[in-house]
């Protein structure tokens, strides 16, 4: 079997999550940043291709959980969850949709299967399934550095060309 050869570098795929990582900080209110500017790209996996283009993309962050993102059990907090998948769809969402502006989830929904504590470094993994030329669709997971799955989300975004 031959291995797949996608149309668009990682160097580009890269550049893309960078510059969309570089707008959300920029846009970002207080309360939202610090979880988003500490996410650390790890990998941009394409799923598939059309053309010259790539239509699916698997991105993996990972992230140090910090006393302020926890609760008062001590573990991440729900809101900080929500945060970390949100920019991760839209970072992935950029990856695939090269030129993607204005991306706004329209949809995301977050379950919570385990606890994660400070100091554990967690697994972000956002995939991009499809987009439209307005809509993109996405699943995500978070795991622990034992990789316990602990989170998954499911998002759909909006966005221009």
């Amino acid at each position: 079997m031959t291995a797949l050869v996608f149309p668009v570098s990682n160097d580009e795929l890269t550049r893309r999550a960078d510059t969309c990582q570089k707008e959300l900080l920029a846009a970002n209110v207080k309360l939202t940043t610090p979880p988003v500017s500490r996410l650390r790209l790890q990998s941009i996996v394409p799923t598939g291709c059309k053309g010259d283009r790539i239509t699916g993309a698997r991105v993996t962050f990972s992230f140090t959980v910090e006393p302020s993102d926890c609760n008062t059990w001590g573990t991440i907090h729900g809101g900080c969850v929500f945060t970390i998948c949100n920019a991760a769809g839209k970072i992935a969402t950029a990856v695939v949709a090269n030129g993607a502006k204005n991306i706004v989830s329209t949809d995301l929904t977050t379950n919570y299967l385990a606890g994660v504590t400070v100091g554990s470094t967690v697994v972000v993994e956002i995939e991009c399934l499809r987009t439209t030329k307005s809509i993109g669709f996405l699943r995500g997971s978070i795991k622990d550095d034992k990789d316990t799955l602990c989170y998954v989300c499911v998002q759909n975004v909006c966005f221009e060309l």
